[in-house]
C-alpha cells in the first residue's frame, strides 16, 4: 500500500502537470459566494432591501388611535408606558410619537399672499423614521422636545413658498396663534409627499397649547427590516391593549407592496444560491470529466504499476488523491478569497460578523469541497483500478 504522504505529494505533483486551473477556479468561485452568503447574508439583504422599502414606507407602520370614527368615544391617546413596552418588542427600530390632527395657520408668503400652512407635532425621531433628508439647518434634538422649545421644520415646498428658499427659511420668524416659532431647519424625501408643504413642531408645544387635539394619537414603528413587519403587525394591537384602554386601536401598513418584495427577494434568493448550486456542480463534472481523461492518457501507466505489483486500492486511491487535491485546491482558495470579501463587505455595510458562523462556514466549505471531489473522482478512479493489466499494456 503506497504511503499517504507518497499519495498526496504524487497526486499535488499530477495536478499541477494537468493544469486544471478552470475546474479550481469553478470551485473556488461557488464556495467564496456561499462564505460571504452564509457570513453576511442577512446584512447584504437588509442594506439591499433599505432604498426599495424606504421609498414606499414599506417597513413603517402607522398606529393610530381611530376613536373620531366612532361618535361618543373619548379620544385615547398612547400611554408612554405603552410606547415603552412597543419600542422593547423585537424587531422595532424606533417609534416616533405624532399628533394626528394638527393644526392650520394662515401664513404671509414670498410672493405677500397668503398661504396655509398645516402644522404637525412630531418628536425627534420622525425625520429618521421615514429617511427624511435635511436640505438645510437642522433636525429636532430630544432637548428641543424636553424643554419644549418654539423651534420648527418646514417641508421643502413650504419654505420655497415662505421665504423663497431652503437657505433663506433658516433663522425666520412665524407667528403662530401670536406666539414666535423660529425655522431652525428645511426638510425633505420621498416619504415625505404632501407633507413637502406642511411645518413641524415639537409634539410637546403642541399638547401645551392644546393644538391638534393635544394628544400623542399616532404613533410610526419602523421595523429593522420589511421582514419584521408582519410580526409587529400581530404583536403591537396586542401590547397596546395589555396597558391601557384601545378598543379602536388600527394598524396600517403597505401590504400589497410587502407582497411584492417579498416575491423579488425570493427570486433574487434563489437565483443566487442557484448560481452557486451551478458553479459547484460545474466543478464537480469538471473533476469527473478531468478524472476520465487522466486515467486514458495514463491507461498503460496504469498497466505498468499493476504489472509491478501495484493493487487495486493504490490506483484507486491515486486518482482519487488527484481528484480530492483539485477540489480541496479550489475550496482552500474560495475560503481565502471569501474572507477577504466578508472583511471588505463588512467595512462598506458599516457592520460586524459573526467569527463562529464565518468559521464554520470554512470548515463547511472543506468538508463540501471533499464530497465534490470525491464525486467527481470516484467513479473514473473505480474504472482505473478494474483495468485488466495486459490490455492496458497493450493500449496506444
Amino acid at each position: 500500500m503506497i504511503a499517504m504522504s507518497d499519495l498526496f505529494r504524487v497526486s499535488l505533483r499530477q495536478v499541477a502537470r494537468q493544469r486544471s486551473y478552470g475546474v479550481v477556479f469553478s470551485i473556488a468561485l461557488g464556495i467564496t459566494a456561499f462564505i460571504v452568503l452564509a457570513t453576511l447574508g442577512r446584512e447584504i439583504r437588509y442594506k439591499i432591501g433599505q432604498d426599495m422599502v424606504l421609498m414606499g414606507g414599506v417597513n413603517v407602520i402607522n398606529v393610530v388611535m381611530d376613536d373620531r370614527q366612532y361618535p361618543g368615544q373619548p379620544i385615547r391617546e398612547f400611554y408612554p408606558d405603552t410606547i415603552k413596552a412597543l419600542e422593547a418588542l423585537p424587531g422595532v427600530a424606533m417609534i416616533s410619537r405624532n399628533i394626528r390632527g394638527g393644526v392650520d395657520f394662515l401664513l404671509r408668503g414670498a410672493g405677500e399672499r397668503s398661504l396655509d400652512v398645516n402644522f404637525i407635532g412630531v418628536d425627534q425621531n420622525y425625520a429618521e423614521t421615514f429617511s427624511l433628508d435635511v436640505v438645510a439647518g437642522r433636525l429636532f434634538t430630544a432637548d428641543d422636545v424636553e424643554r419644549r422649545r418654539r423651534v420648527c421644520l418646514l417641508g421643502l415646498d413650504a419654505a420655497r413658498n415662505l421665504y423663497g428658499g431652503a437657505r433663506e427659511a433658516l433663522g425666520g420668524l412665524l407667528f403662530l396663534d401670536r406666539e414666535i416659532f423660529e425655522v431652525v431647519g428645511v426638510i425633505t424625501g420621498v416619504m415625505l409627499g404632501s407633507q413637502r408643504q406642511a411645518g413641524f413642531l415639537p409634539f410637546t408645544v403642541m399638547i401645551d397649547r392644546n393644538w391638534g387635539g393635544g394628544k400623542i394619537n399616532r404613533l410610526y414603528v419602523r421595523a429593522v427590516g420589511w421582514e419584521d413587519v408582519a410580526g409587529l403587525a400581530e404583536a403591537i394591537p396586542a401590547v397596546v391593549r395589555e396597558r391601557q384602554s384601545a378598543p379602536y386601536v388600527r394598524l396600517i401598513t403597505q401590504e400589497d407592496q410587502l407582497k411584492r418584495i417579498r416575491f423579488t427577494f425570493m427570486w433574487v434568493e434563489s437565483l443566487l444560491w442557484l448560481g452557486i448550486a451551478a458553479s459547484l456542480m460545474l466543478g464537480g463534472f469538471g473533476i469527473w470529466t478531468g478524472t476520465f481523461a487522466a486515467v486514458r492518457a495514463r491507461t498503460r501507466e496504469v498497466g505498468l504499476k499493476k504489472a509491478m505489483g501495484g493493487s487495486d486500492a493504490d490506483i484507486l486511491a491515486q486518482f482519487l488523491a488527484e481528484a480530492l487535491c483539485k477540489a480541496v485546491a479550489g475550496g482552500l482558495l474560495g475560503i481565502a478569497v471569501g474572507v477577504v470579501l466578508v472583511e471588505i463587505g463588512a467595512w462598506l455595510l458599516d457592520t460586524g460578523f459573526s467569527g463562529g458562523l464565518l468559521l464554520a462556514g470554512s470548515f463547511g466549505s472543506i468538508v463540501f469541497s471533499a464530497v465534490i471531489g470525491v464525486g467527481g473522482g470516484l467513479y473514473p478512479a473505480i474504472q482505473a483500478s478494474r483495468m485488466d493489466v495486459v490490455t492496458a499494456l497493450r493500449f496506444e
